[in-house]
């Protein structure tokens, strides 16, 4: 391997450190969800820093949930220390709000335990709720954390497991999309604030079917102060003034009335 290529791994070094088969490494090639940065003299895949950083988010998002589809719209450019930054920044709120989220299914089984050791009988709407709640790879982790019981029973008998898991990716998306646009300091009222509301109205009319009586009720839970756990600020601020802003102008600009 000449100089050039001395800080480059073979596809069969990536594998083995990077904790993934060839196999997998050679349908991310085909697929062109992850193409070698160099070529050896030989015509051997060579991979270097920024496919490394490339492949992170890729296991990052896949771990989460992420279908490759969706992994593909949610790769973030890494060529600067600030893009950089703001990859690693969306991952750690990720892991903070499961944290969290893991925070809150023991406090309920707490709270369950108290109950059983009482006496009291656990419904069962409640112990479907704990189970759902309790699994490894839970679909509904981003909107638990978000959503009160009440909402979070409303969706779970609107939506199968599959299409539940596929809204929260869509809402965990959504939601990104918001801390960046709060970050540049868009306008709410402007183009691409406007095209976040409209995301949100399509998000609205998929979780209500349709009926408009029910959105206050729905994201009365989201927009509630007292609702955001700790490490969220960010989204929390973005929600509580970008997007009620958007959500306004949006509602104004289309002559809709929710009340």
């Amino acid at each position: 391997m000449n100089k050039n290529h001395e800080d480059l791994l073979t596809v069969g070094e990536l594998a083995r450190k990077g904790g993934v088969t060839v196999r997998t490494l050679q349908y991310y090639n085909k697929t062109g969800l992850l193409t070698p940065s160099a070529f050896s003299e030989g015509g051997r895949r060579l991979y270097g820093k920024r496919d490394i950083l490339r492949l992170q988010q890729i296991l990052f998002l896949k771990s989460i949930g992420f279908s490759l589809e969706d992994i593909r719209d949610n790769l973030l450019p890494t060529d600067s220390a600030s893009e950089l930054s703001e990859v690693f920044e969306r991952q750690k709120n990720i892991l903070v709000q499961q944290i969290a989220y893991i925070q809150q299914t023991v406090d309920r089984l707490d709270k369950m335990i108290k109950e059983v050791r009482q006496g009291q009988e656990i419904g069962m709407d409640r112990l479907l709720f704990i189970m759902r709640a309790t699994r490894t790879g839970n679909p509904y982790a981003f909107m638990s954390r978000h959503m009160g019981q009440a909402q979070m029973e409303f969706i779970f008998q609107r939506f199968n497991e599959e299409d539940a898991a596929a809204f929260n990716r869509t809402l965990q998306a959504f939601s990104d999309k918001l801390v960046d646009l709060y970050r540049r300091k868009v306008q709410p009222e402007g183009a691409e604030g406007q095209q976040l509301a409209d995301m949100w109205w399509s998000l609205m009319m998929e979780v209500t079917r349709g009926d408009k009586s029910l959105i206050p009720w729905v994201s009365s839970a989201v927009m509630h102060e007292s609702n955001w756990p700790p490490g969220s600020e960010d989204l929390k601020q973005a929600t509580l003034s970008f997007l009620k802003q958007a959500i306004f102008a949006y509602l104004k600009n289309n002559n809709i009335n929710l009340s």
